[in-house]
């Protein structure tokens, strides 16, 4: 597996990216539907500030998947870090607490390309469902599943144009430990020429 790599080695402008932050101490931080609303608001505003593209996301009640294409990392890096310090803000007023609510920074994950990104974007989509909170994946509002799915509409998701190029990864290619290990998610040949790229960088 791909070891941890610090983000402004690995990501570049125009990357697609899977980002996921988790609460400290296993926190529920998503306690109701207004929680999970009002971190959408959040994103939305950042997404229309940043130009942020985001294809798939997936809320749980103590973290968050979001499968992203990153238009500026240095900008990117900021937005993030307003979103999740406008919720914890928002959290904090609403359930009169205090302290720290984000385990630690974000981590993001490299994706090699779109059928990576699809592929990594269904597979988050069901995490709901392998957590045991849902029999199905369209049972949990806050995801974009029914968006694929059942056609809802959602102003949080983008159309990704190149899906095209999308048709030789499924999510059953991808295994719990490409999200939970390493830096980058794809293929083998994309790992190695980027480490051997680093390596004589």
């Amino acid at each position: 597996m791909c070891a941890r790599i610090a983000r402004t080695e690995l990501l570049y402008d125009g990357c697609y990216g899977h980002v996921v932050s988790r609460s400290i101490r296993k926190l529920k931080i998503f306690r109701c539907k207004d929680d999970f609303e009002r971190f959408k608001k959040l994103l939305l505003i950042e997404k229309r500030k940043t130009g942020l593209k985001v294809f798939h996301y997936c809320l749980m009640h103590t973290h968050f998947h979001l499968i992203v294409r990153i238009p500026e990392v240095n900008e990117f890096s900021k937005a993030l870090m307003r979103l999740k310090s406008g919720y914890a803000m928002s959290f904090h007023e609403k359930y009169h607490l205090s302290g720290a609510i984000w385990r630690d920074r974000y981590k993001v994950q490299l994706i090699e390309n779109e059928g990576y990104m699809l592929a990594c974007g269904q597979y988050v989509e069901c995490n709901p469902l392998r957590a045991g909170i849902v029999d199905l994946p369209k049972k949990w509002e806050f995801s974009s599943y029914r968006y694929y799915q059942n056609k809802q509409e959602d102003d949080l998701v983008d159309v990704c144009e190149d899906l095209a190029r999308a048709s030789t990864v499924t999510k059953e290619d991808l295994r719990e430990e490409d999200f939970e290990r390493g830096s980058i998610i794809g293929s083998a040949f994309f790992k190695y020429q980027f480490f051997d790229n680093r390596r004589r960088g």
